[in-house]
């Protein structure tokens, strides 16, 4: 027999394409697979399933949202800031833009990028794994679908990447 396992229900907002953005729960798991605590909503939105389970606050109804569908996810201000972010992510650039959804919407915020040492562009992180990122807004923290952002406008460009040394040079060559 299956052991059920007692999740953590935390208040959200969820945004979908043509429908305005409705109030409800996600359930995170109680321990989070890659550091102590519980699981964050970031986590739980970046999860391989491809649904999940969100109870609507209105009626209560359970519904399983495709993750590919949700363009975004708030949390309530009363949410615990730990329970938004895991503690492992590390903050390694920030970018202040403005994003167009494929739903017609438009969001403005910064976002706040963990990206490998090696990488420092807007276009490095939107082009990573994770299809879903932190944007910090005037109105909170909204976890945003990297599939659902149809473009992602800078306000001024990105950072040049750190120096190295050049693959080639063409000082020092013979001429033929």
């Amino acid at each position: 027999m299956a052991q059920y396992v007692e999740k953590i229900r935390v208040p959200v907002r969820v945004s979908q394409p043509g429908c305005a953005p409705v109030d409800g729960y996600l359930s995170l798991g109680p321990q989070a697979e890659f550091h102590p605590g519980p699981e964050t909503i970031l986590e739980r939105l970046n999860a391989p399933d491809r649904v999940v389970p969100f109870q609507r606050g209105d009626d209560e109804q359970i519904l399983l949202l495709n993750r590919r569908d949700i363009e975004w996810v708030a949390a309530d201000p009363a949410v615990s800031s730990t329970l938004v972010c895991p503690p492992n992510y590390t903050v390694t650039a920030e970018e202040d833009v403005r994003l167009r959804l494929m739903g017609g919407g438009v969001l403005e915020g910064r976002v706040q990028m963990e990206l490998p040492e090696e990488m420092n562009r807007a276009s490095d992180f939107m082009n990573g794994r994770e299809d879903f990122f932190p944007l910090l807004t005037p109105f909170g923290v909204l976890i945003v679908n990297k599939q659902r952002v149809s473009s992602f406008e800078l306000s001024k460009p990105s950072p040049a990447p750190p120096e190295s040394e050049p693959v080639a040079s063409s000082k020092g060559k013979r001429k033929k």
